[in-house]
């Protein structure tokens, strides 16, 4: 596991910007970015994305605690659609 601490968007450092804890991580076994707690060292969220970029920053607003009502909302309308079809 390789923490990232620099790079060229400024990713690691934004992410901060969302939530103090997280810390961003290379898993070079998994060949993925990973979003951890800085305390625990608790996995928070894998990032979708196989490079770093604004959308890995989108990503972690929409999955923030603060907004898990969204969340849930927008998975109960993934799911009506999918069963209509």
């Amino acid at each position: 596991m390789i923490e990232i601490t620099q790079d060229l968007y400024d990713i690691a450092q934004r992410l901060r910007s969302v939530n103090d804890g997280y810390r961003l991580y290379y898993n070079t076994n998994k060949c993925r970015y990973e979003v951890r707690n800085a305390v625990t060292s608790a996995l928070e969220f894998v990032v979708p994305y196989d490079e770093l970029d604004v959308r890995t920053v989108e990503y972690a607003r929409y999955t923030s605690v603060g907004n898990a009502n969204q969340v849930f909302e927008d998975i109960e309308k993934n799911n009506a659609k999918l069963s209509q079809h």
